[in-house]
Protein backbone atom coordinates (compact mmCIF):
# COMPACT_ATOMS: atom_id res chain seq x y z
CA UNK A 1 0.00 0.00 0.00
CA UNK A 2 1.70 3.54 -1.26
CA UNK A 3 1.83 6.11 1.98
CA UNK A 4 3.40 8.94 2.43
CA UNK A 5 4.70 11.73 -0.20
CA UNK A 6 4.62 9.28 -2.85
CA UNK A 7 0.87 8.96 -2.59
CA UNK A 8 0.35 12.38 -2.19
CA UNK A 9 2.36 13.30 -4.87
CA UNK A 10 -0.18 10.49 -6.85
CA UNK A 11 -3.58 12.56 -5.67
CA UNK A 12 -1.90 15.48 -6.44
CA UNK A 13 -1.41 14.44 -10.28
CA UNK A 14 -5.02 12.66 -10.87
CA UNK A 15 -6.29 15.74 -9.53
CA UNK A 16 -4.39 18.47 -12.19
CA UNK A 17 -5.96 15.87 -15.12
CA UNK A 18 -9.24 15.66 -14.13
CA UNK A 19 -9.05 19.04 -13.64
CA UNK A 20 -7.53 19.62 -17.70
CA UNK A 21 -10.35 17.16 -19.02
CA UNK A 22 -12.74 18.86 -17.34
CA UNK A 23 -12.07 21.86 -18.91
CA UNK A 24 -11.89 21.44 -22.20
CA UNK A 25 -14.80 19.31 -22.24
CA UNK A 26 -16.95 22.59 -23.14
CA UNK A 27 -14.32 23.25 -25.99
CA UNK A 28 -15.24 19.73 -27.39
CA UNK A 29 -18.52 20.70 -27.62
CA UNK A 30 -19.16 23.93 -28.78
CA UNK A 31 -16.88 22.12 -31.90
CA UNK A 32 -19.73 20.27 -32.84
CA UNK A 33 -23.36 20.60 -31.15
CA UNK A 34 -25.53 18.51 -31.34
CA UNK A 35 -28.07 19.17 -34.63
CA UNK A 36 -31.03 20.73 -34.61
CA UNK A 37 -34.28 18.34 -35.16
CA UNK A 38 -37.65 19.12 -36.39
CA UNK A 39 -40.28 18.64 -34.27
CA UNK A 40 -42.27 14.87 -35.70
CA UNK A 41 -45.53 13.97 -35.87
CA UNK A 42 -46.86 10.21 -35.89
CA UNK A 43 -46.45 8.98 -39.75
CA UNK A 44 -44.96 6.57 -41.60
CA UNK A 45 -41.63 7.96 -40.88
CA UNK A 46 -39.16 6.37 -38.80
CA UNK A 47 -36.75 9.51 -36.78
CA UNK A 48 -34.29 7.24 -35.14
CA UNK A 49 -33.78 5.22 -38.11
CA UNK A 50 -33.38 8.60 -40.26
CA UNK A 51 -31.39 10.48 -37.31
CA UNK A 52 -29.24 6.82 -36.88
CA UNK A 53 -29.14 6.74 -41.03
CA UNK A 54 -27.72 10.04 -41.20
CA UNK A 55 -25.07 10.18 -38.35
CA UNK A 56 -24.06 6.96 -39.09
CA UNK A 57 -23.04 8.14 -42.20
CA UNK A 58 -21.24 11.43 -41.16
CA UNK A 59 -19.50 9.37 -38.56
CA UNK A 60 -17.98 7.25 -41.37
CA UNK A 61 -16.82 10.15 -43.01
CA UNK A 62 -15.66 12.27 -40.87
CA UNK A 63 -18.20 15.20 -41.22
CA UNK A 64 -19.11 17.17 -38.33
CA UNK A 65 -22.67 16.90 -37.44
CA UNK A 66 -23.56 20.98 -37.89
CA UNK A 67 -22.17 21.10 -40.99
CA UNK A 68 -25.02 19.70 -42.64
CA UNK A 69 -28.43 20.19 -42.96
CA UNK A 70 -31.24 17.89 -44.65
CA UNK A 71 -35.14 18.02 -45.34
CA UNK A 72 -36.86 14.91 -46.47
CA UNK A 73 -40.53 14.28 -47.18
CA UNK A 74 -42.15 11.54 -48.83
CA UNK A 75 -45.57 13.33 -50.49
CA UNK A 76 -47.53 9.88 -50.69
CA UNK A 77 -48.42 10.55 -46.83
CA UNK A 78 -47.42 14.12 -46.27
CA UNK A 79 -44.77 13.16 -43.90
CA UNK A 80 -41.63 15.26 -43.04
CA UNK A 81 -38.19 14.77 -41.35
CA UNK A 82 -35.38 16.75 -41.08
CA UNK A 83 -32.05 17.42 -39.78
CA UNK A 84 -30.31 20.93 -38.72
CA UNK A 85 -33.44 22.47 -40.14
CA UNK A 86 -33.23 26.08 -39.06
CA UNK A 87 -29.42 26.55 -39.86
CA UNK A 88 -29.56 28.93 -42.28
CA UNK A 89 -27.10 28.52 -45.50
CA UNK A 90 -25.89 30.65 -48.28
CA UNK A 91 -28.01 28.47 -51.19
CA UNK A 92 -25.24 29.44 -54.03
CA UNK A 93 -27.71 28.16 -57.54
CA UNK A 94 -30.48 26.40 -55.59
CA UNK A 95 -31.71 29.99 -54.96
CA UNK A 96 -32.71 29.75 -58.67
CA UNK A 97 -35.36 27.48 -58.19
CA UNK A 98 -37.88 29.50 -55.95
CA UNK A 99 -36.44 32.65 -58.45
CA UNK A 100 -37.63 30.73 -61.73
CA UNK A 101 -40.99 29.41 -59.61
CA UNK A 102 -41.70 33.12 -59.14
CA UNK A 103 -41.50 33.71 -62.90
CA UNK A 104 -43.14 30.68 -63.81
CA UNK A 105 -46.09 31.81 -61.73
CA UNK A 106 -46.55 34.88 -63.38
CA UNK A 107 -46.21 33.67 -67.06
CA UNK A 108 -48.83 30.35 -65.77
CA UNK A 109 -51.23 33.48 -64.34
CA UNK A 110 -50.71 35.47 -67.94
CA UNK A 111 -49.13 38.56 -65.54
CA UNK A 112 -45.84 37.88 -68.15
CA UNK A 113 -46.43 36.49 -71.78
CA UNK A 114 -44.95 33.55 -73.31
CA UNK A 115 -43.20 36.04 -75.79
CA UNK A 116 -41.95 37.85 -73.43
CA UNK A 117 -37.90 38.36 -73.84
CA UNK A 118 -35.75 38.04 -70.85
CA UNK A 119 -32.09 39.55 -72.05
CA UNK A 120 -32.77 39.17 -75.56
CA UNK A 121 -33.49 35.48 -74.91
CA UNK A 122 -37.21 33.91 -75.13
CA UNK A 123 -38.63 32.41 -72.05
CA UNK A 124 -37.70 28.64 -72.98
CA UNK A 125 -34.35 29.35 -73.47
CA UNK A 126 -34.01 31.36 -70.20
CA UNK A 127 -35.13 28.83 -68.43
CA UNK A 128 -33.33 26.24 -69.90
CA UNK A 129 -30.10 28.36 -69.12
CA UNK A 130 -30.82 28.93 -65.45
CA UNK A 131 -32.10 25.61 -64.15
CA UNK A 132 -30.33 23.33 -66.46
CA UNK A 133 -27.71 25.21 -67.38
CA UNK A 134 -27.48 27.53 -64.21
CA UNK A 135 -26.32 30.26 -65.58
CA UNK A 136 -25.68 33.51 -63.54
CA UNK A 137 -26.04 36.65 -66.14
CA UNK A 138 -29.22 35.42 -66.92
CA UNK A 139 -30.56 34.88 -63.41
CA UNK A 140 -29.49 38.61 -62.43
CA UNK A 141 -31.69 39.45 -65.85
CA UNK A 142 -34.95 37.93 -64.56
CA UNK A 143 -33.89 39.27 -61.07
CA UNK A 144 -34.43 42.66 -62.86
CA UNK A 145 -37.13 41.64 -64.56
CA UNK A 146 -39.14 40.64 -61.59
CA UNK A 147 -38.01 43.94 -59.60
CA UNK A 148 -34.99 43.15 -57.64
CA UNK A 149 -34.31 41.03 -55.00
CA UNK A 150 -36.50 41.96 -52.42
CA UNK A 151 -39.50 41.85 -54.50
CA UNK A 152 -38.84 38.11 -55.68
CA UNK A 153 -38.21 37.05 -51.97
CA UNK A 154 -40.77 38.19 -50.48
CA UNK A 155 -42.86 36.76 -53.17
CA UNK A 156 -41.34 33.64 -52.89
CA UNK A 157 -42.17 33.13 -49.11
CA UNK A 158 -45.70 31.78 -50.11
CA UNK A 159 -44.10 28.53 -51.42
CA UNK A 160 -43.04 27.75 -48.21
CA UNK A 161 -45.80 28.88 -46.23
CA UNK A 162 -44.10 29.83 -42.71
CA UNK A 163 -44.59 32.71 -40.73
CA UNK A 164 -42.57 36.03 -41.21
CA UNK A 165 -40.94 35.67 -38.23
CA UNK A 166 -39.36 32.54 -39.02
CA UNK A 167 -36.97 33.88 -41.64
CA UNK A 168 -33.15 35.03 -40.44
CA UNK A 169 -32.90 38.56 -41.91
CA UNK A 170 -30.10 37.03 -43.86
CA UNK A 171 -32.75 35.51 -46.03
CA UNK A 172 -33.78 38.91 -47.31
CA UNK A 173 -30.26 40.48 -47.13
CA UNK A 174 -28.12 37.35 -48.72
CA UNK A 175 -30.96 35.02 -49.73
CA UNK A 176 -29.95 32.33 -47.32
CA UNK A 177 -31.91 28.98 -47.39
CA UNK A 178 -32.93 26.93 -44.28
CA UNK A 179 -33.42 22.91 -44.99
CA UNK A 180 -37.04 23.63 -44.06
CA UNK A 181 -37.43 26.48 -46.09
CA UNK A 182 -36.58 24.91 -49.05
CA UNK A 183 -37.83 21.37 -48.83
CA UNK A 184 -41.30 22.99 -48.49
CA UNK A 185 -41.16 25.36 -51.46
CA UNK A 186 -40.46 21.70 -53.41
CA UNK A 187 -43.70 20.68 -51.57
CA UNK A 188 -45.14 23.32 -53.01
CA UNK A 189 -43.81 22.69 -56.67
CA UNK A 190 -44.40 19.02 -56.12
CA UNK A 191 -48.35 19.57 -55.60
CA UNK A 192 -48.74 22.32 -57.94
CA UNK A 193 -51.87 22.00 -60.21
CA UNK A 194 -50.97 21.72 -63.66
CA UNK A 195 -49.75 25.02 -65.59
CA UNK A 196 -49.01 26.83 -62.41
CA UNK A 197 -45.33 26.49 -62.82
CA UNK A 198 -44.74 25.96 -66.56
CA UNK A 199 -41.41 24.31 -67.56
CA UNK A 200 -39.45 24.20 -64.02
CA UNK A 201 -40.18 20.68 -63.32
CA UNK A 202 -39.49 19.95 -66.99
CA UNK A 203 -35.90 21.79 -66.90
CA UNK A 204 -35.28 20.44 -63.28
CA UNK A 205 -35.15 16.63 -65.13
CA UNK A 206 -32.84 17.79 -67.61
CA UNK A 207 -30.04 19.31 -64.77
CA UNK A 208 -26.65 17.47 -63.92
CA UNK A 209 -27.47 14.22 -65.85
CA UNK A 210 -24.77 12.41 -64.13
CA UNK A 211 -23.76 14.26 -61.13
CA UNK A 212 -25.10 14.86 -57.46
CA UNK A 213 -28.50 13.17 -56.81
CA UNK A 214 -27.79 11.43 -60.11
CA UNK A 215 -24.10 10.58 -59.33
CA UNK A 216 -24.20 7.16 -57.81
CA UNK A 217 -24.97 3.77 -60.13
CA UNK A 218 -28.00 2.84 -58.36
CA UNK A 219 -29.19 6.28 -58.96
CA UNK A 220 -29.71 6.09 -62.41
CA UNK A 221 -32.73 4.28 -62.69
CA UNK A 222 -34.63 6.93 -61.60
CA UNK A 223 -36.13 10.36 -62.86
CA UNK A 224 -34.60 13.17 -60.74
CA UNK A 225 -35.57 16.78 -60.90
CA UNK A 226 -32.66 18.79 -59.20
CA UNK A 227 -30.74 21.88 -58.59
CA UNK A 228 -27.18 21.95 -57.37
CA UNK A 229 -25.56 25.14 -55.82
CA UNK A 230 -22.01 25.57 -55.32
CA UNK A 231 -19.96 28.57 -54.11
CA UNK A 232 -16.61 29.67 -52.13
CA UNK A 233 -17.04 33.12 -50.63
CA UNK A 234 -14.37 35.87 -49.34
CA UNK A 235 -14.82 34.02 -46.15
CA UNK A 236 -13.41 31.20 -47.40
CA UNK A 237 -16.76 29.40 -46.60
CA UNK A 238 -17.67 26.25 -49.01
CA UNK A 239 -21.21 26.27 -49.66
CA UNK A 240 -22.15 23.10 -51.64
CA UNK A 241 -26.13 21.64 -52.08
CA UNK A 242 -28.60 20.24 -53.99
CA UNK A 243 -32.11 19.99 -53.85
CA UNK A 244 -34.72 18.01 -55.70
CA UNK A 245 -37.41 15.06 -56.42
CA UNK A 246 -36.34 11.68 -56.95
CA UNK A 247 -39.05 9.87 -59.03
CA UNK A 248 -38.79 6.51 -56.91
CA UNK A 249 -42.30 4.27 -57.42
CA UNK A 250 -43.59 6.83 -54.78
CA UNK A 251 -41.48 10.06 -55.15
CA UNK A 252 -39.51 11.79 -52.67
CA UNK A 253 -38.01 15.26 -51.97
CA UNK A 254 -35.37 15.56 -50.75
CA UNK A 255 -32.62 18.38 -49.87
CA UNK A 256 -29.15 18.28 -48.89
CA UNK A 257 -27.37 21.36 -48.04
CA UNK A 258 -23.41 21.34 -46.92
CA UNK A 259 -20.94 23.57 -45.64
CA UNK A 260 -17.04 23.36 -45.77
CA UNK A 261 -17.32 19.50 -46.22
CA UNK A 262 -15.13 17.30 -48.61
CA UNK A 263 -15.74 15.57 -51.62
CA UNK A 264 -19.18 16.99 -51.07
CA UNK A 265 -20.61 15.70 -54.48
CA UNK A 266 -20.34 12.05 -53.50
CA UNK A 267 -21.09 12.76 -50.07
CA UNK A 268 -24.37 13.84 -51.28
CA UNK A 269 -25.29 11.58 -54.31
CA UNK A 270 -24.31 9.24 -51.01
CA UNK A 271 -26.82 10.74 -48.67
CA UNK A 272 -29.39 10.30 -51.88
CA UNK A 273 -28.98 6.70 -52.47
CA UNK A 274 -29.66 6.19 -48.82
CA UNK A 275 -32.79 8.31 -48.76
CA UNK A 276 -33.85 6.21 -52.00
CA UNK A 277 -33.00 2.79 -50.14
CA UNK A 278 -35.50 4.38 -47.14
CA UNK A 279 -38.08 5.37 -49.38
CA UNK A 280 -37.95 2.06 -50.76
CA UNK A 281 -38.60 0.75 -47.33
CA UNK A 282 -41.65 2.76 -47.03
CA UNK A 283 -43.03 1.64 -50.02
CA UNK A 284 -43.10 -1.93 -48.73
CA UNK A 285 -45.46 -0.13 -45.20
CA UNK A 286 -47.12 2.35 -47.51
CA UNK A 287 -50.29 -0.22 -47.67
CA UNK A 288 -50.88 -1.66 -44.91
CA UNK A 289 -49.92 1.77 -42.83
CA UNK A 290 -53.12 3.21 -45.24
CA UNK A 291 -55.12 0.93 -44.78
CA UNK A 292 -54.47 1.42 -40.91
CA UNK A 293 -54.44 4.94 -41.69
CA UNK A 294 -57.94 4.44 -42.56
CA UNK A 295 -59.11 2.56 -40.09
CA UNK A 296 -58.27 5.03 -37.89
CA UNK A 297 -59.89 7.84 -39.38
CA UNK A 298 -62.74 5.71 -39.98
CA UNK A 299 -62.71 4.99 -36.39
CA UNK A 300 -62.27 8.79 -35.56
CA UNK A 301 -65.00 9.30 -38.07
CA UNK A 302 -67.53 7.04 -36.57
CA UNK A 303 -66.56 8.66 -32.54
CA UNK A 304 -66.71 11.67 -34.34
CA UNK A 305 -70.50 10.95 -35.73
CA UNK A 306 -71.20 9.40 -32.31
CA UNK A 307 -70.36 12.54 -30.67
CA UNK A 308 -72.29 14.39 -33.00
CA UNK A 309 -75.38 11.79 -32.72
CA UNK A 310 -74.83 12.33 -29.06
CA UNK A 311 -74.94 16.01 -28.72
CA UNK A 312 -77.95 16.07 -31.43
CA UNK A 313 -80.08 13.62 -29.04
CA UNK A 314 -78.91 15.78 -25.97
CA UNK A 315 -80.01 19.17 -28.14
CA UNK A 316 -83.36 17.26 -29.20
CA UNK A 317 -83.55 16.42 -25.47
CA UNK A 318 -83.13 19.92 -24.06
CA UNK A 319 -85.10 21.18 -26.91
CA UNK A 320 -88.13 18.69 -25.64
CA UNK A 321 -87.09 19.79 -21.78
CA UNK A 322 -87.52 23.53 -23.16
CA UNK A 323 -90.61 23.17 -25.04
CA UNK A 324 -92.51 21.19 -21.95
CA UNK A 325 -90.87 24.25 -19.85
CA UNK A 326 -92.83 26.64 -22.31
CA UNK A 327 -95.44 24.49 -22.35
CA UNK A 328 -95.85 24.15 -18.68
CA UNK A 329 -95.34 28.21 -18.15
CA UNK A 330 -97.79 28.95 -21.00
CA UNK A 331 -100.36 26.72 -19.26
CA UNK A 332 -99.97 28.22 -15.62
CA UNK A 333 -100.44 31.34 -17.29
CA UNK A 334 -103.86 30.28 -18.44
CA UNK A 335 -104.89 28.98 -15.59
CA UNK A 336 -103.83 32.43 -13.65
CA UNK A 337 -105.28 34.54 -16.57
CA UNK A 338 -108.58 32.12 -15.99
CA UNK A 339 -108.30 32.95 -12.18
CA UNK A 340 -107.95 36.59 -12.85
CA UNK A 341 -110.88 37.02 -15.43
CA UNK A 342 -112.29 34.73 -12.73
CA UNK A 343 -111.94 37.16 -10.21
CA UNK A 344 -112.68 40.11 -12.57
CA UNK A 345 -115.92 39.01 -13.57
CA UNK A 346 -116.87 38.34 -9.55
CA UNK A 347 -115.84 41.72 -8.80
CA UNK A 348 -118.04 43.02 -11.24
CA UNK A 349 -120.62 41.00 -10.33
CA UNK A 350 -119.85 41.84 -6.57
CA UNK A 351 -120.14 45.55 -7.33
CA UNK A 352 -122.80 45.63 -9.63
CA UNK A 353 -125.23 43.93 -6.61
CA UNK A 354 -124.03 46.43 -4.18
CA UNK A 355 -124.76 49.19 -6.85
CA UNK A 356 -128.27 47.52 -7.39
CA UNK A 357 -129.01 47.20 -3.55
CA UNK A 358 -127.96 50.85 -3.15
CA UNK A 359 -130.43 52.31 -5.77
CA UNK A 360 -132.99 49.82 -3.57
CA UNK A 361 -131.81 51.62 -0.39
CA UNK A 362 -132.03 54.53 -2.09
CA UNK A 363 -135.39 54.07 -3.20
CA UNK A 364 -136.63 52.67 -0.51
CA UNK A 365 -135.60 55.60 1.88
CA UNK A 366 -136.76 57.57 -0.27
CA UNK A 367 -140.14 56.23 -0.38
CA UNK A 368 -140.43 55.62 3.29
CA UNK A 369 -139.49 59.59 3.71
CA UNK A 370 -142.10 60.35 1.71
CA UNK A 371 -145.07 58.35 3.64
CA UNK A 372 -143.27 59.86 6.96
CA UNK A 373 -143.69 63.07 5.72
CA UNK A 374 -147.53 62.47 3.85
CA UNK A 375 -148.68 60.69 7.53
CA UNK A 376 -147.21 63.56 9.26
CA UNK A 377 -149.28 65.86 6.61
CA UNK A 378 -151.96 63.77 6.81
CA UNK A 379 -152.10 64.33 10.68
CA UNK A 380 -151.12 67.93 11.07
CA UNK A 381 -154.59 68.59 8.30
CA UNK A 382 -156.63 66.15 10.77
CA UNK A 383 -156.06 67.93 14.13
CA UNK A 384 -156.67 71.24 12.24
CA UNK A 385 -159.92 69.92 11.36
CA UNK A 386 -160.54 68.41 14.85
CA UNK A 387 -159.73 72.36 16.31
CA UNK A 388 -161.97 73.77 13.63
CA UNK A 389 -164.88 71.65 15.05
CA UNK A 390 -164.04 72.07 18.25
CA UNK A 391 -164.28 75.61 17.70
CA UNK A 392 -167.26 75.52 16.14
CA UNK A 393 -169.04 73.68 18.84
CA UNK A 394 -167.31 76.27 21.48
CA UNK A 395 -168.68 78.68 19.21
CA UNK A 396 -172.67 78.13 19.21
CA UNK A 397 -172.26 77.31 23.01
Amino acid sequence: MMTGRPFRRLAALLLILALLGALSLPAFAEESPAPERAPQTAGILDEGKLTTLVEDFLKENNISKDRVGIGFCYPVTGDEWFYNPDTWFYPASVYKVPLMMVLSERVGAGMVSESEMIGGLELPTVFEYILIYSNNDYAHEVRRFLGGDEVWREEAKQYAGLADDYYDPDYMQYCYFSPRYITKVLETLYAAEPGRFPRVLDCMLRADQAHYFRLPDEMHPYDIAQKYGSYYDNQNTNWNHTVGIIYTPNPIILAVMTRDVGNYEWVIGQLAARFKDYALTLDEKLVPYVEEKEAQEAAQEAEVQAQQAAEAQAQREEEARLQAERQRFLDEREKQDRADRHLKYSLVATVTGLLFLGVLSILFVGKHRKKKRYDSYRRRFEEELRQEAMERRHGKR
